[in-house]
């Protein structure tokens, strides 16, 4: 092989490796801090996560490893840890199915838990932008089937009622004015993680509070996802 050629390869290798150090991977060591500590919460959405993190349960040593198969982890980890308690099944289970291409619609038929429960406390047509899926539920509640991302808020929203002790409608109501449930969470306490490098570390969170449960839609596909769990926690 000529110098010419060693020499363009080692720049190709160069240059690979720079973009993967640029652009890393969603769960790549150390991206996710702020799921377990205040001190790395920058915005209401982490701070969102963090607090269904804190209310789950799980410690960082049992949910960081799954956090590599969860692609949405914006989205998608409140209604894994909301739909863990839900059901009982083990969160691993859950993150397979959905890491296979299930939508939530179907996962949620597939463990047993009703579509019901994420329009709790929304009697009425809550209008836009969730009216549309509180009607198409409403006409029938067994076989539904809700776009991931509505399910996504919905999540959103009873996990921010429990919090707050404010009703899910008026949540549901909020988003028509761009009062994501995040955004009204931090509204409500402050913000806290703004103050939370002053506190020696008191801002780590272990995940032992457990107690409550908890924007993009996930693209996941409908395919039926396979097997049972092999025990329920």
């Amino acid at each position: 092989m000529s110098v010419l050629k060693c020499q363009r390869r080692l720049v190709f290798a160069f240059l690979f490796a720079a973009v993967l150090a640029a652009t890393g991977s969603p769960a790549s060591a150390g991206s996710f801090d702020f799921l377990f500590s205040l001190n790395h919460v920058h915005n209401d959405n982490e701070y969102f996560l963090n607090l269904a993190v804190s209310n789950s349960g799980f410690p960082r040593p049992v949910l960081e490893p799954l956090l590599p198969r969860v692609r949405y982890v914006e989205s998608d980890l409140p209604v894994l840890l909301y739909l863990q308690r839900t059901s009982g099944w083990p969160l691993p289970q859950l993150v397979d199915l959905r890491a296979r291409g299930a939508s939530w619609s179907v996962i949620f038929t597939h463990v047993g838990v009703p579509q019901a429960v994420l329009f709790e406390g929304i009697p009425e047509d809550p209008g836009p932008p969730y009216g549309h899926a509180w009607g198409y539920w409403k006409k029938n509640p067994r076989g539904a089937r809700l776009q991931d991302r509505d399910v996504c808020d919905l999540v959103r929203i009873q996990m921010a009622s429990q919090w707050v002790g404010v009703r899910q409608a008026d949540l549901a109501r909020g988003y028509s004015r761009g009062v994501t449930a995040p955004i009204f969470v931090a509204d409500r306490k402050g913000r806290p993680w703004r103050n939370a490098g002053e506190g020696n570390g008191q801002g780590e969170n272990h995940g032992n509070h457990g107690g409550h449960d908890g924007d993009h839609g996930g693209g996941h596909g409908h395919g039926k996802p396979q097997g049972k769990p092999k025990h329920r926690d």
